[in-house]
């Protein structure tokens, strides 16, 4: 823990103005894991007055600037507002009362964030790297022509009238460190996350809309009707259904995950599960977490809470977004978007995790970060080695 007589020395620094990077991130980060939690004896008064000195330089209270920038643990203009805890007791600061350092992260080697990677799988058989491919028209798929816009997006553009041709299926693939937007025929936006895939049809069916996912996906479906009949829009995840009229959801449904989770953002979902006749409703701002086995409850197999929304939907905005999830969950993240396998060295501590990061950051800058809450890592080869 970080002592009194240590938070005292780091407040007065700040008074005057002669705090190091270092020690700003420590400051910030006590304040927002401990300074309110009322566990100090310092002064009630003057610390409040700190505090507040504290609360408005914080990075989520203040405008970007231009230049160098010395919000709580910054790197290359990567926001990160991190705050680890640990039911372990241990915290965030070094026990020692000097001037703490950011360590340096063993390693021999670095690795690069993910970035706009996929390929595409059309009816015929044929795969198109997309990252590689020009801007432009790239196949013809039945009345619609597959386009690569300038902005990296997948598009199918209608393009021929006529009867439509027998249908056909395409797959869109993101690798380990790659991600991608789609628009599909029926104009129904997807982001995929990293190591995640969509099967989609060239032409949707008059009564529903059906596609099939793997890993992550955040959809933007639009309205379709024919003949004045909404066409459902469906999207199958594992052993579980979605069905939607037009909304804004997300699905996370990676195969090491112990659940499915579906998130409401915008509209109704109904989520049914294979094999069980119940199926459930979900408003905006719900989370539906399914797990394969998954025992009967009063929603059936579908256990339901309110969440924050924005922590979904961080990948897709360009952020981590870590709120109270343990050191497994959030090294799987990592794993998917840096492209490493991770490995243990030893039992893990219970540490949790609060805040976030930009996804456009090295992974050792990441580790870095992390390392300031008394986890340690080697990075070897295309491993993170996790050495607590």
């Amino acid at each position: 823990m970080m002592r009194d007589q240590q938070a005292k020395e780091l407040l007065k620094k700040y008074k005057d103005g002669t705090l190091t990077e270092d020690e700003m991130a420590l400051l910030e980060s006590w304040y927002l894991s401990q300074g309110r939690s009322g566990d100090n004896t310092l002064d009630s008064d003057e610390l409040e007055k700190q505090l507040d000195v504290v609360w408005a330089a914080l990075p989520v209270n203040r405008p970007a600037v231009q230049g160098k920038t010395r919000p709580l643990l910054v790197w290359i203009a990567a926001a990160a507002c991190i705050v680890i805890a640990s039911t372990l007791a241990v915290n965030v600061f070094y026990k020692k009362p000097v001037a703490p350092q950011v360590p340096d992260t063993a390693m021999a080697v670095d690795a690069l964030p993910g970035e706009s990677r996929a390929k595409l799988t059309l009816a015929s058989g044929q795969s198109i790297m997309l990252h590689e491919a020009g801007n432009g028209k790239l196949a013809q798929e039945g009345q619609f022509a597959v386009i690569k816009t300038k902005q990296g997006e997948l598009v199918y553009q209608f393009e021929k009238q006529g009867a439509a041709e027998n249908m056909g299926y395409n797959t869109i693939t993101t690798p380990k460190a790659g991600q991608y937007q789609v628009k599909l025929p029926d104009g129904t936006r997807v982001w995929l996350n990293a190591a995640s895939s969509i099967r989609f049809p060239t032409v949707f069916q008059a009564k529903e809309r059906v596609v099939e996912i793997v890993g992550e996906a955040y959809f933007e479906v639009v309205k379709v009707s024919k003949k004045d009949k909404k066409v459902p829009f469906k999207v199958k995840a594992g052993n579980q259904l979605v069905e939607v009229l037009g909304t804004r959801f997300n699905v996370n449904s990676y195969a090491d995950e112990s659940t499915i989770k579906t998130t409401l953002l915008e509209g109704s979902i109904k989520l049914e599960a294979k094999g069980n006749d119940r199926g459930v409703l979900l408003k905006p701002g719900q989370q539906a977490e399914f797990a394969e086995g998954s025992e009967k409850t009063s929603t059936g197999v579908f256990d339901i809470k309110n969440v924050d929304t924005e922590h979904v939907i961080a990948w897709k905005e360009g952020y981590f977004r870590f709120d109270n999830i343990g050191l497994p969950e959030l090294m799987r993240q990592l794993s998917r978007w840096y492209d490493m396998e991770v490995v243990y060295e030893g039992k893990s501590k219970e540490y949790e995790f609060v805040g976030q990061i930009e996804r456009n950051t090295r992974l050792s800058k990441v580790l870095q970060i992390l390392e300031l809450g008394d986890v340690h890592f080697r990075i070897e080869n295309k491993k993170i080695i996790v050495t607590d």
